[in-house]
C-alpha cells in the first residue's frame, strides 16, 4: 500500500495494530478525511484476516435508501427466488461499507440487528445465517452524529470496539517526499524522473485538502508533464492548477510561497533565483514587486 507508507510515528503506531485487528473477530470502524487511505486499509484488513470468503464492497453514499438495503440485505418475494444481498454473498468473508454515516436509520437497524443476532429474517418466517465480517469506513464524526441523533448510537458502539483512525497529510508533512517520489516511481516507471529540491519544497508548503489521494493525482500529472528527468516547480504548477479553486491554499499563494523561498535559499541572488525557478530576471523582478517582496538589508 504506497498511500500508506510512512515515517510519521502516530500513523506506524496505528499501523502496528492492524495485523491483531485484521485477526480479531470484531468489526471494525475506519475514520478519516476523504483521500487518506480508508478504503485501501479495508482491503489490507481483509486480507490479512485469512477469512476465507471474499471481501464485498458497498458504498452507502452512492445508493438510495431502497436500493442500499437490496444490496446490503437481499431481497425476495412469495414465490420467487431469493436475490441475496452483501452480507450473504461475502459468506464468512468481509463486508465493506463505505460511509457508513450515509446510511438510513432504517438499514442502521437493520444491520445492527443482522451483527447481534448473525443472521436475517426470510420471508417464509425462517432466518438466514450471517457469518461476514463488517468493515466501515466514514469521513464524518460518526461519534458526534451519535450524539445528536442522527447515526444509531448502539451501532455506532458495536463499530468503535475496533476503531482505527487515519491522520490527514498536512499533519504527517514528514511523508511527502516519500509518498511523491513513490508515486513518481509508479507512474514513471523505470525512466521515473526525481523531484527537485524545489518541487518538493513546493509540496511541503501546500496544504492537501484532498490529502494522499490528491498528492497521487499531481504527482502523475507532474510525471506526464515532465520532459527530462526531473520534476520541476512548473510542472507542480500546472498539476495543481485543477485542484487550486477548491484548496484552502491557492495557486498564487503557492507560488508566492515557492518564490519567496528560493530568494532565502539564494540569499536573494537574483541570477540564481531565476535559473532555480526557471524564469527569467525580469519575470522574478515583477514577481518581487507583485508580491511586495522586501530584501534584507544585507542582499545583493
Amino acid at each position: 500500500m504506497p498511500e500508506l507508507l510512512t515515517q510519521f510515528a502516530p500513523l506506524n503506531a496505528v499501523l502496528s495494530v492492524v495485523e491483531r485487528v485484521a485477526l480479531s473477530e470484531s468489526p471494525v470502524l475506519i475514520t478519516g478525511e476523504r483521500g487518506t487511505g480508508k478504503t485501501l486499509l479495508a482491503r489490507a484488513i481483509h486480507s490479512a484476516s485469512r477469512r476465507p470468503g471474499p471481501l464485498v464492497e458497498i458504498d452507502a453514499s452512492a445508493l438510495p435508501a431502497e436500493l442500499l438495503d437490496v444490496e446490503l440485505f437481499g431481497f425476495e418475494e412469495d414465490g420467487s427466488p431469493r436475490n441475496p444481498g452483501a452480507l450473504e454473498h461475502a459468506g464468512q468473508g468481509t463486508v465493506l461499507i463505505d460511509e457508513i454515516a450515509a446510511m438510513g436509520h432504517t438499514s442502521q437497524t437493520k444491520l445492527l440487528n443482522a451483527m447481534t443476532r448473525a443472521h436475517l429474517p426470510a420471508a417464509d418466517g425462517g432466518r438466514i445465517a450471517i457469518a461476514a465480517r463488517i468493515v466501515a469506513t466514514t469521513a464524518h464524526p460518526l461519534g458526534a452524529y451519535s450524539r445528536e441523533g442522527r447515526f444509531s448510537e448502539p451501532l455506532y458502539e458495536r463499530l468503535r470496539n475496533a476503531h482505527i483512525e487515519l491522520p490527514p497529510l498536512r499533519e504527517r508533512r514528514t511523508d511527502i517526499p516519500l509518498l511523491a517520489q513513490q508515486f513518481a516511481g509508479q507512474f514513471g516507471g523505470l525512466r521515473a524522473p526525481r523531484l527537485s529540491s524545489e518541487a518538493i519544497a513546493v509540496l511541503e508548503e501546500y496544504s492537501w485538502p484532498g490529502n494522499v489521494r490528491e498528492l497521487r493525482t499531481v504527482i502523475e500529472r507532474a510525471v506526464t508533464s515532465a520532459n527530462g528527468a526531473e520534476v520541476r516547480p512548473r510542472q507542480l504548477a500546472a498539476a495543481l492548477a485543477p485542484t487550486a479553486t477548491t484548496a484552502p491554499l491557492k495557486l498564487a499563494d503557492l507560488e508566492r510561497r515557492h518564490i519567496e523561498a528560493v530568494l532565502k535559499q539564494t540569499n536573494w541572488h537574483r541570477g540564481k533565483a531565476a535559473m532555480l525557478l526557471g524564469i527569467s530576471n525580469k519575470t522574478l523582478y515583477r514577481k518581487i514587486r507583485e508580491y511586495g517582496f522586501t530584501p534584507p538589508a544585507t542582499s545583493e
